[in-house]
């Protein structure tokens, strides 16, 4: 399997960072931002450029941080040409660790696991120790 990370700025590339510092190195990965310097035409170079490494080759699957922006925009226009790569939008670091815990295990991708940890990882943390410390309370009496 292939990952391709795409966002804007440097969100994709540090995400990347930081899932190796957690997990260890992800093979057959790449992440890409676009910048301020960079128009549409630029960042579908590059993203195509990845996209060849792989395809046809593994299962290429891309995560791009927003639906409707110009990373987005940019992959969705290229799955007319590589019809095979899965598009994922929302990229979030639990996400990303998912899937580096999914490809060690197997070669196949439960991308509904991958999407529920990104929702998963989203958490209100004062609510969350809120109804940890009412839970002691009532453990109390």
């Amino acid at each position: 399997m292939a990952l391709i990370l795409i966002s804007h700025g440097n969100m994709a590339i540090e995400t990347k960072k930081s899932a190796e510092l957690i997990i260890g190195e992800l093979p057959n990965s790449a992440a890409l931002g676009l910048q301020k310097s960079d128009g549409p035409d630029t960042l579908k170079e590059k993203v195509e450029t990845e996209i060849k490494k792989y395809y046809g080759k593994e299962p290429v699957y891309v995560i791009v941080d927003l639906l409707g922006g110009t990373p987005g925009n940019v992959v969705v226009n290229l799955t007319q040409k590589y019809p095979d790569i899965h598009v994922v939008s929302g990229l979030n670091l639990p996400m990303v660790i998912n899937y580096a815990n999914q490809m060690f295990v197997s070669k196949e991708l439960d991308i509904n696991a991958l999407m529920k940890e990104a929702k998963d990882g989203i958490v209100d943390v004062n609510a969350f120790l809120s109804q940890d410390a009412d839970d002691d309370d009532e453990e109390e009496e």
